[in-house]
């Protein structure tokens, strides 16, 4: 019996690396025989480099601005295969990640992506001239111009003066230069992983939708959704690109929209490229089961979110799919998987949930597989 085991992260408790390692003691305590192949997966969010840490040749150390004005991180980008060409994998959050922000300073005027841009030259600075950059987990809604001002990209006030680096400019800007721009940025390609498909700007825009988790109270909110708005604007009539219009704009405060309609480059599906780097296709297509898992299952993980994902290829070689979760809020809908189970076996607190979190897992999983077992026998 081969079983594919391809969780994403219990947050707050457990990676998908971690949370793979439980399922797979929980399938060899039940079936001793089994042969099982773990791939933690993610959708390009924060902790992508640790998903594909075993496809990584190197890494390069950086350092670089944090979202802070005064913040300086020390972060790394990594080298690896991908499309048969030597590619340098930026993850966000490394540099412009929430998790670096302490909650009593997360001002969102404050806060920009320039650290992101400067991870970007040092990337092409280095001779990469193929990059992917995960957006997940940013602490910003700059729309992303800390991240162009890094690379070149100037912008100016209403009375023309040059705007600083050291803040979030978005709601000053009335014109932007490009005479600067990092000459490397013409012949590169850029892959961006983005599984939201937020506008720039508006209700379910990048300020909205994102903005309360990042700190921002909802005067603060409408401001910044007012500048995007604004910078919106701005690209339109100097480059004729409607931010607006790309599916994905407003991930990450806006930074979707400044890669791909700023930038060139292309919104990718951060699922799809993970799978076909770690090759989950093909494992699945030769596994008899598939366990997969995320922290909370509910009507937003039917929407793509990994479980789903790793259900629709496993539903495509007709190998049935398992989902794992610490909570479940589906009842009657959770199709292509074909059950799911909560790790939970008695009332308790967050704080005792998450700390048997792996003991949990590894005990689910192995009575699911004695149960597979009885049916196979």
């Amino acid at each position: 019996m081969k079983i594919t085991i391809a969780p994403d992260s219990f947050k707050g408790s457990l990676s998908a690396r971690e949370l793979g390692e439980a399922m797979k003691e929980g399938v060899l305590n039940a079936a001793p025989e089994a042969f099982v192949k773990v791939l933690p997966m993610g959708d390009g969010g924060e902790g992508t480099l640790e998903v594909i840490e075993g496809l990584i040749e190197k890494k390069v150390k950086v350092k670089v601005r944090g979202p802070l004005p005064d913040q300086r991180v020390e972060t790394s980008f990594a080298i690896l295969s991908y499309q048969g060409k030597e590619t340098a994998f930026i993850e966000c959050a490394r540099s412009t990640g929430l998790t670096l922000v302490p909650k009593n300073k997360r001002d969102p005027y404050l806060l920009n992506s320039y650290g992101l841009g400067e991870q970007i030259r040092a990337a092409l600075k280095s001779g990469f001239n193929d990059l992917i950059i995960s957006l997940g987990g940013s602490a910003t809604t700059d729309g992303g111009t800390g991240m162009l001002q890094a690379l070149g990209y100037r912008f100016f006030d209403q009375e023309d003066n040059l705007l600083t680096s050291e803040e979030n400019i978005l709601n000053q800007i009335t014109q932007m230069d490009t005479a600067n721009v990092l000459k490397e940025l013409e012949d590169c390609r850029i892959t961006v992983l983005c599984d939201v498909k937020n506008p720039f700007y508006g209700e379910n825009g990048a300020a909205y939708i994102y903005g309360p988790q990042k700190g921002a109270d909802m005067n603060q909110i409408a401001d910044l959704d007012s500048g995007l708005k604004g910078l919106a604007s701005l690209v339109m009539n100097t480059k004729k690109i409607d931010l607006q219009s790309l599916k994905g704009a407003g991930a990450a405060g806006g930074l979707g929209g400044a890669l791909a309609g700023i930038m060139n480059a292309e919104l990718k599906s951060g699922f799809t490229v993970i799978a076909e780097l770690l090759r989950l296709e093909d494992e699945i297509r030769t596994s008899d089961f598939v366990l997969t898992g995320e922290g909370n299952l509910d009507a937003q993980s039917m929407q793509g979110k990994v479980p789903v994902s790793v259900a629709e290829y496993a539903s495509k070689y007709h190998v049935p799919a398992i989902a794992l979760a610490g909570g479940i809020e589906l009842r009657d809908h959770y199709h292509p998987l074909e059950a799911v189970f909560s790790i939970q076996s008695s009332p308790c607190s967050m704080e005792e949930a998450i700390e048997n979190t792996y003991e949990n897992t590894k005990f689910t999983t192995a009575q699911i597989i004695s149960l597979l077992q009885i049916n196979e026998s």
